[in-house]
């Protein structure tokens, strides 16, 4: 009997995502463990950037990410591939990581702001699920999109396609699903 209850788990186990609720001090140390590149996918949610003058929505509205990306990456080396492969010399060189320093393969840590960080790649042919809300409620990026702070992409890598590694703090992932467990971030 308990033979057939271990194959009943074991089958559970492999066709559904086990689900755990941790810590961000866990959450951290799991990311910490990653020694090589592996897909996750992770639920992030983050205050957009906006002018503060005549703004309502200034420090209301959140982004709440869904998506898959690369843990673990090699920026430098992915970015050399990438130029490799365009016929371009492979000679990218990283500067200094302005985010923190790394405290593991994906994890950083940043000293002044006593904040951890986790790296991930994002590729152009795996597009965000994006929800803005304001207030609790789902907003429509449209009402406050004049508002947004917009960004530059850089211009250090020469390649046609490019690396896009972004870095979110501990505190504002809410899930990773890694392994086949989902993690529930309280």
């Amino acid at each position: 009997m308990l033979y057939k209850l271990i194959i009943l788990f074991l089958g559970i186990v492999k066709n559904k995502n086990l689900v755990m609720k941790i810590t961000k001090n866990e959450l951290i140390s799991i990311l910490s463990k990653q020694e090589k590149g592996t897909f996750v996918n992770l639920v992030t949610e983050i205050i957009v950037r906006m002018n503060k003058k005549r703004n309502p929505y200034y420090g209301k509205v959140i982004k709440r990410s869904k998506c898959n990306y690369l843990l673990g990456v090699e920026y430098e080396s992915r970015v050399r591939t990438n130029e490799e492969k365009e016929g371009l010399n492979p000679d990218f060189k990283t500067e200094k990581n302005k985010v923190g320093q790394h405290v593991s393969k994906c994890v950083l840590f940043n000293e002044k702001t006593r904040l951890h960080y986790v790296t991930v790649e994002r590729f152009d042919e795996i597009k965000p699920n994006v929800e803005y809300l304001f207030e609790g409620n789902s907003i429509d990026k449209v009402l406050f999109n004049d508002f947004i702070i917009k960004y530059k992409e850089s211009k250090k890598q020469e390649q046609n396609k490019k690396v896009h590694v972004i870095s979110f703090t501990i505190d504002n992932v809410k899930e990773l699903t890694l392994n086949k467990i989902k993690y529930e971030v309280e």
